[in-house]
C-alpha cells in the first residue's frame, strides 16, 4: 500500500473478536429468546432462554482452545449450544413452578440454528474480506515460513504483509511478504502499511541502525514509537499457540517453560481425568467389541500369526509398560530392528492397512486405559530404542514424559503418523501444546476431531510441516 492509510474505527483485531461473540453467541441466543417468548406467551420467559443459551455459548466457545482448527468439534459445540441452554432454560422454569413441554421450545432452537448457519457464512465472509495485517520483526523467512503456514491451515483472517528488519534483500518474491523497512522506522511502516499486529520472533534478534536491541528493549522501543497507534505487538510463540495450536520450538526457549513452576500447574492428572478415561474406555470397549472380533477373526485368518500384538513403550514418568495392538504386520515385520512406518510399508498386511486407516489396531489400548498405564487422550507413546535418539537430537522431548501416554492426541489430529525426525518434531510441538493447556474439555474435543480425521479421505502418512527454524528446537540446530 502506497502512501499514508487511514485506520478504520475499529481494527480487524477487535471487530473480528466482536463478530465471533456476536455471531456465535449473541445473535443465536436473541433469536431464540425472541422465539420462546412468542411461543410462551411471556416475555420474562424469553429472556431467560436468550440468558441460558447466551451464558451457554460463552462457557463453551473459549478462546483459550484453537477452535478455528476442530471442524467437527466446532460444529458440535455450536450445535450443542442452544439445546443445552434450552435445558437449562426448562429447568429454571420447573423450579420455579411453572414447568415448560419441551417440544414448545423445538421451534427457538431451529431458529437459533439458523441463525448461528448463517452467521458463520458471514463470520467468514468478513474474515476473508477485512484480513488483519501482520508485520514480523525479523527474517523473510520467518515472514514467509507464517504465511505459508497460515495459509496451509486454511486461516484467511490474517495476511502476513511483509518484515521489519534493517538489512534490505538483494532480491524479493513476487507476490509474498516484502521487505518493509528497519526498526528504528517502525512507526512510519506501521502507518503507512495499516499494521495491525506485530509479530516478534524470541528467535532472532532484531537490530536497529545501532546496537542491537533485547527482547525488552525491542518492547519499549515498539511503545515508545507506537503506542498511540491502533496497532499490537506479539510474540511468535503466543501467536502460534493460540492461532495455530503449537509451540514453535525454533521460535521459543526453555523460558517458555516456566509455566510447570507456576504455583498454579498441576503436574499430576486430576481426579476428573482417571473418571473420564474409565467411563469413556469402558463404553468406548463395550461399543466396540464386535468390531474388534470381526477384525480379530480377519487378522488370524491372513496368516494365521497372533491376533495380538505387545511392544514395551515408554509412559508417564519414563516408565516401561506392555502396550497392545491388533497385528497390522507381517509376523517378521522387526526382524532387522525398529523403524518409522511409511505409507507404502510393504511390512503391513491388507487387514492392517484397513485397520490403520481407521485406527482400530489401536483400540485394544482401551485395556492399557483401564489399567492406568494409558489414558484416552494424551501423546503418543514411543519405543524407548527410538525415544533415545529423540531425545539427543530434538530438544525437549523428554517434557513428552510428564503426562500419561494416550489413545489419541493432539498431535494426531493435527499431524497425522509423522513416522519420521520431521514428523515427530512437528508432533512434539502438538504434544507440548496439550501439556500445557490439557482439560476434560479439551480432550473431548479432541477425540471428535480423531473422529474426523479417522473417517476422512486425508493421507495419515502425509506431514504438511512448517520449515524447520519453526519446529526444530536448539539441540538439533547444535549438533
Amino acid at each position: 500500500m502506497d502512501g499514508a492509510a487511514t485506520y478504520p474505527d475499529h481494527t480487524a483485531l477487535h471487530a473480528q473478536r466482536l463478530l465471533g461473540i456476536s455471531a456465535f453467541g449473541l445473535a443465536p441466543a436473541i433469536a431464540a429468546g425472541m422465539m420462546a417468548g412468542g411461543h410462551l406467551g411471556s416475555a420474562g420467559e424469553g429472556a431467560i432462554v436468550f440468558a441460558a443459551i447466551f451464558g451457554t455459548s460463552l462457557l463453551l466457545e473459549r478462546d483459550r482452545y484453537p477452535l478455528h482448527l476442530m471442524p467437527l468439534a466446532s460444529f458440535v459445540i455450536r450445535a450443542l449450544v442452544p439445546v443445552i441452554g434450552v435445558a437449562l432454560a426448562l429447568a429454571t422454569f420447573a423450579l420455579a413452578g411453572r414447568p415448560e413441554a419441551a417440544s414448545r421450545l423445538v421451534v427457538p432452537i431451529a431458529g437459533a440454528w439458523i441463525v448461528t448457519a448463517f452467521a458463520t457464512w458471514v463470520n467468514l465472509r468478513f474474515m476473508a474480506s477485512r484480513r488483519i495485517r501482520v508485520a514480523m520483526i525479523g527474517s523473510p523467512g520467518l515472514a514467509n515460513g507464517l504465511a505459508h503456514e497460515l495459509k496451509s491451515a486454511g486461516i484467511r483472517a490474517y495476511s502476513v504483509i511483509g518484515w521489519i528488519a534493517d538489512e534490505q534483500p538483494a532480491v524479493q518474491l513476487e507476490g509474498g511478504p516484502r521487505w518493509l523497512g528497519s526498526l528504528e522506522n517502525v512507526r512510519e511502516i506501521v502507518e503507512q502499511s495499516s499494521i495491525e499486529l506485530l509479530v516478534h520472533s524470541s528467535g532472532t534478534s532484531a537490530k536497529m541502525a545501532q546496537p542491537s536491541l533485547s527482547r525488552l528493549e525491542l518492547f519499549e522501543w515498539v511503545a515508545a514509537s507506537c503506542l498511540d497507534l491502533p496497532v499490537r505487538l506479539i510474540e511468535a510463540s503466543q501467536l502460534y499457540e493460540s492461532l495455530l495450536g503449537h509451540v514453535p520450538l525454533g521460535q521459543s526457549n526453555s523460558a517458555w517453560f516456566q509455566y510447570l513452576l507456576h504455583p498454579r500447574y498441576r503436574g499430576s492428572s486430576p481426579a476428573s481425568k482417571r473418571i473420564f478415561d474409565l467411563v469413556v474406555g469402558s463404553a468406548m470397549l463395550v461399543l466396540l467389541s464386535p468390531v474388534l472380533a470381526a477384525f480379530a477373526i480377519a487378522v488370524k485368518l491372513t496368516d494365521r500369526g497372533p491376533v495380538l500384538y505387545r511392544q514395551r513403550r515408554v509412559g508417564e514418568g519414563g516408565s516401561e509398560f506392555q502396550m497392545i495392538k491388533l497385528r497390522s504386520m507381517r509376523v517378521e515385520s522387526e526382524e532387522k530392528g525398529a523403524r518409522w512406518a511409511g505409507a507404502d510399508d510393504d511390512r503391513i498386511t491388507p487387514v492392517g492397512a484397513i485397520m490403520r486407516r481407521l485406527h482400530i489396531d489401536e483400540m485394544p489400548q482401551l485395556w492399557n486405559v483401564l489399567r492406568g498405564e494409558m489414558t484416552i487422550v494424551g501423546p503418543r507413546p514411543e519405543r524407548r530404542e527410538l525415544i533415545v535418539e529423540l531425545e539427543r537430537r530434538l530438544a525437549y522431548y523428554d517434557r513428552r514424559h510428564l503426562v500419561k501416554p494416550g489413545l489419541a492426541g493432539w498431535a494426531q489430529a493435527r499431524c497425522g503418523y509423522g513416522g519420521s525426525e520431521e514428523g515427530t518434531s512437528w508432533k512434539l510441538c502438538h504434544d507440548l501444546f496439550y501439556l500445557k493447556h490439557r482439560s476434560i474439555y479439551f480432550d473431548m474435543m479432541i477425540l471428535l476431531e480423531n473422529v474426523r480425521i479417522s473417517l476422512s479421505s486425508s493421507v495419515q502418512f502425509d506431514v504438511d510441516a512448517p520449515q524447520e527454524q519453526f519446529i526444530l528446537g536448539h539441540t538439533h540446530r547444535l549438533r
